[in-house]
């Protein structure tokens, strides 16, 4: 800039040349005095603008250090915007303190005015000679040459005894020059001193890269990843742990979404050396953002986001049976999730969930349970259960979280039931003769389907095996069959002294724990002779003789009970005291009625023998259907009920009629139980000679064979001699 001047200058000294005599120049000494003046002042500005850059640079790292150290560690935020600060003022200061003042044009002419307010005594005598050496000399008419050559020749004379340099601050210059090698010694003393600590600073608030402090304490919040994860409306706790110094207490500084800030203490659980820090935030409903504080530490800022639980929405489930059973599958709705079902079924479950998860695991808690295979938006679970359990989906989002209070779903395993029979011999006692024909009714069941249905039989010889009746109108597949048999015994060759065992079995199509099968208790049957069965026959018509007489004398002394109620009735007993006496009369008029119903049972079963055995002939009907069974049957069936029927009246009606009435009653119903036990007691007489006529018939077949065997022993006798 001086030299670009000096030439302007020239430049103007020649063109006035050429308009006029030149003016005399000033001394050069002043003029280089007055430019080497002009060079100190722009050092003496640019050192005090470098000053000032420098310092404001110290002051503002000074800053980012006791900000960021102060609070062991700012956020990437805050650096990032200090250090933004400190850059732009830094720019600002140099444009202003240096670049702009150095800009400035100036040269001898402006210090001539600088050195005239210094020498007021100079009286601009200095500014003139500048001015007038510099070719400013104006028109010819105004100014005289001779007064021009005066100015500048007693200029250069007043000047050169003057200290040009006195306008300059000397010690401003050097107090700005200290402070640029204080800030130089200050920021090289502190990089000698901490060069870790500076370092650190310049890597955090100049690299904003985020490394720690070196501190006492450090804290760890113990997450994965950078963000704590938790479920709306769930507690979600906060862990953390120190390393170090163990602080007194842990600070958790929070601010939800919506704006809310807090600072609570949390909870210090653990050793002295092992201190542990935990917060919990009760059903936290918003996400927020929380950083730890204690002792010498702070932790970065970390961001808590809440979550949906995934949970099932809609389910569907099939059930299929198993093939056996020819059933087709059927579906459960929505809502509804308990059934039944077979062993070997097969149960697949569909859901919804409200949103998409990375697993969904069907399980009953305690088992690895079936992982579900997405479709589409729904997961599928197939499995055959075994067992009966309640199921449930165990499913885990994208980010870790798992349902809670499961849709349950309760599959209860029912065995197939085996078939279901029963058999019943008709009519036939232990023992049967050779000709028996039995009539078996037979009853077969089965929910899904009868496989095979038969009677079997063996008999008590050493070599029997088990044989097959066959039921010809048998299918298999129906699920209920009933038949009937008339079944000679005589078809498979039994003789007297053996015995046939009976039973009938079923079995079903069950291929999954089976196949089931059910076979009845066997029915035991004694073969006898047809002498043998009678004698049996008689045995018990005797035994049930003695039970009906017995019946006959407690009815005898029932009406005797009976008259003696009359007796004292018409002798003027009333009201209650008869009707006490008598209910217990009634009762045991009832009783006997039934016992005389049971004795006629026994003796329908010993007339049902006779037939099945083939022993019933006419004389037999007449004699026990017509002479024994109907006359029991009128008795227990009528005459003895409507007998109690006429005490009961008397007992509520105590009036003369109806006393009438008992005992004409009493007296036909003992006539006609005489009636049956005579008959009883004749045919006893007649079996009676029946049966000696056989024992002698027996004798007789005995001392036949004895003596055939007799002979033939003295016949071999003869023939060996």
């Amino acid at each position: 800039m001086p030299t670009l001047r000096l030439v302007e200058i020239q430049l103007d000294t020649q063109t006035a040349t050429d308009r006029e005599p030149l003016v005399p120049p000033l001394d050069a000494t002043v003029t280089g005095r007055l430019r080497a003046l002009v060079g100190r002042t722009r050092r003496y500005m640019f050192v005090e603008g470098v000053a000032c850059v420098l310092g404001f640079l110290l002051a503002g790292a000074a800053v980012q250090f006791g900000f960021d150290y102060g609070t062991r560690g700012l956020r990437w935020s805050m650096r990032a915007a200090l250090l933004a600060v400190v850059i732009v003022g830094g720019l600002w200061v140099l444009w202003r303190r240096v670049v702009t003042p150095l800009r400035h044009r100036f040269g001898i002419a402006e210090m001539a005015k600088l050195v005239e307010r210094r020498h007021p005594a100079l009286s601009s005598l200095l500014i003139s000679a500048v001015r007038f050496a510099g070719g400013d000399v104006g028109s010819p008419e105004t100014n005289s040459r001779e007064l021009m050559d005066s100015v500048v020749s007693r200029a250069g004379r007043e000047a050169a005894g003057l200290a040009l340099d006195s306008i300059l601050d000397k010690r401003r210059a050097r107090r700005f020059g200290l402070m640029i090698v204080s800030v130089v010694l200050v920021g090289a003393g502190a990089a000698w001193a901490s060069p870790d600590v500076m370092g650190l600073w310049f890597q955090r608030n100049v690299l904003l890269k985020d490394v720690d402090w070196p501190k006492r304490t450090h804290l760890f919040v113990e997450l994965t990843g950078d963000q704590l994860i938790g479920a709306r409306g769930d507690d979600l706790v906060v862990e953390a742990r120190a390393e170090g110094v163990q602080p007194r207490e842990v600070e958790i500084v929070y601010e939800t979404k919506s704006g809310h800030r807090g600072r609570e203490t949390m909870v210090t659980v653990g050793s002295a050396d092992a201190y542990r820090y935990r917060y919990t935030f009760k059903k936290a409903e918003e996400d927020f953002t929380f950083y730890l504080e204690g002792g010498d530490d702070r932790t970065k800022e970390y961001e808590a986001k809440l979550m949906e639980r995934p949970q099932v929405t809609r389910t569907e489930m099939r059930i299929t049976p198993p093939a056996y059973t020819q059933l087709a599958h059927f579906t459960l709705a929505d809502g509804q999730r308990a059934t039944q079902v077979l062993p070997g079924s097969t149960v697949t479950i569909w859901i919804e969930t409200n949103k998409p998860v990375t697993k969904a695991t069907l399980t009953t808690g305690r088992d690895e349970g079936v992982e579900a295979v997405r479709d589409g938006e729904r997961y599928t679970a197939s499995f055959t259960p075994t067992e009966t359990h309640t199921y449930h989906f165990v499913l885990i989002d994208e980010v870790g979280l798992e349902n809670r209070q499961p849709v349950r779903f309760s599959v209860r395993v029912v065995e197939d039931e085996a078939p279901r029979v029963r058999m019943n011999v008709v009519g036939a006692g232990a023992m049967i003769t050779s000709e028996a024909v039995l009539p078996i009714e037979l009853e077969f069941s089965d929910t899904y389907g009868l496989a095979t249905s038969e009677v079997t039989y063996v008999l008590s010889r050493d070599d029997a095996k088990e044989e097959v009746v066959p039921l010809p109108d048998f299918r298999p597949r129906v699920t209920t069959f009933q038949t009937s048999l008339r079944w000679p015994v005589a078809s498979v060759g039994v003789v007297a002294g053996e015995a046939l065992t009976l039973a009938a079995r079923a079995s079903d199509f069950n291929d999954v724990t089976g196949p089931s099968r059910t076979e009845t208790p066997g029915v035991t049957l004694r073969v006898v002779t047809r002498e043998e069965l009678l004698a049996e026959l008689a045995r018990r018509e005797q035994e049930y003789r003695a039970d009906f007489e017995r019946l006959v004398d407690s009815q005898e002394q029932l009406r005797g009970g009976l008259l003696t109620a009359i007796r004292s009735f018409q002798a003027g007993s009333r009201g209650e005291s008869l009707a006490a006496e008598l209910a217990p009369l009634e009762r045991r008029q009832r009783n006997i009625a039934g016992s005389v119903n049971v004795v006629r049972q026994q003796f329908e079963r010993i007339l049902t023998e006779m037939a099945v055995n083939q022993l019933d002939t006419l004389e037999a009907r007449q004699r026990l259907g017509d002479g024994i069974i109907q006359p029991m049957t009128e008795l227990s069936k009528r005459n003895l009920l409507t007998a109690a029927d006429t005490i009961r009246q008397w007992s509520r009606e105590a009036t003369v009629e109806k006393a009438a009435l008992i005992d004409p009653q009493q007296v036909e119903i003992l006539s006609q139980m005489r009636s049956v036990l005579s008959k009883m007691i004749q045919w006893e007489g007649y079996q009676e000679v029946v049966g000696l006529l056989r024992d002698i018939i027996r004798l007789q077949q005995e001392l036949r064979g004895e003596t055939k065997s007799t002979l033939q022993e003295h016949g071999r006798d003869v023939f060996d001699d």
